[in-house]
């Protein structure tokens, strides 16, 4: 397990590689309850581009709480799971409407109690919403952190529980705004260490040195996703006002 000195330094530096917020830090606790909910096995620029209207047809708790199933089902269905996270983002505005005065819950044991919300999702909402220190690990944060050395466990939780022991709390809301998009695009199951910020530093045993002869395309794609999912965001903020 790295040291915290260790661990620091390298969060600094990868909050300036990649400095803006969550993909889905936009608009009020709601909109990012919902939006967050329905990323599960989803595309972050998937949910961008139907929150829009999404948000138009439910702009408030309120509103998607007394909705028919299908409206909803309606506005979702170019996603995954769409079915089953209708259900999900019915049951849990009526909850938060009966039970929290129409409020978004603004602690990890009330948000983990919301149907479709698991400790992720309730900790990437701590930090996005309410500025409150969690870490949320994902498949990318598990992987980049075991890679790194940080942490040698086995499953996501475990992982959490690992990184909160030797990160401050100042930090912690960094982790995942910086992994995720490092795990999809540079620390993918494949790792194109070729081009990791890292790469001496890494105690990953199994290392990709070698670029590819398509190296400038992919990295040419990679900074056209973060393009596209910043204008993606600004439409979404617009459309929110």
């Amino acid at each position: 397990m790295q040291s915290t000195k260790t661990v620091l330094k390298t969060l600094t530096k990868f909050s300036l590689l990649y400095p803006d917020l969550g993909a889905l830090h936009v608009g009020t606790p709601y909109h990012m309850i919902v939006m967050v909910a329905l990323s599960a096995r989803t595309r972050d620029e998937q949910i961008l581009k139907l929150a829009p209207g999404f948000f138009k047809a439910f702009p408030t708790v309120n509103d998607l709480a007394v909705a028919d199933i299908g409206s909803i089902t309606k506005a979702i269905n170019t996603i995954g799971l769409y079915k089953q996270k209708a259900k999900n983002l019915k049951s849990m505005a009526l909850m938060i409407v009966s039970e929290f005065d129409g409020t978004v819950p603004r602690t990890l044991e009330e948000l983990v109690r919301l149907p479709g919300v698991g400790r992720k999702t309730a900790s990437v909402i701590l930090v996005a919403a309410f500025d409150t220190p969690a870490i949320a690990v994902d498949t990318h944060v598990y992987r980049v952190t075991n890679r790194l050395g940080w942490v040698k466990t086995k499953t996501v939780e475990a992982t959490e529980q690992a990184l909160l022991k030797i990160i401050p709390k100042s930090m912690q809301p960094i982790v995942n705004r910086v992994f995720v998009p490092f795990g999809r695009t540079i620390c993918i199951a494949k790792p194109r260490c070729w081009a990791c910020p890292l790469v001496n530093e890494c105690t990953f045993a199994q290392k990709n040195l070698i670029p590819p002869s398509n190296k400038e395309k992919i990295l040419n794609t990679i900074q056209s996703m973060r393009n596209g999912i910043r204008i993606l965001k600004e439409a979404l903020h617009a459309a929110l006002r």
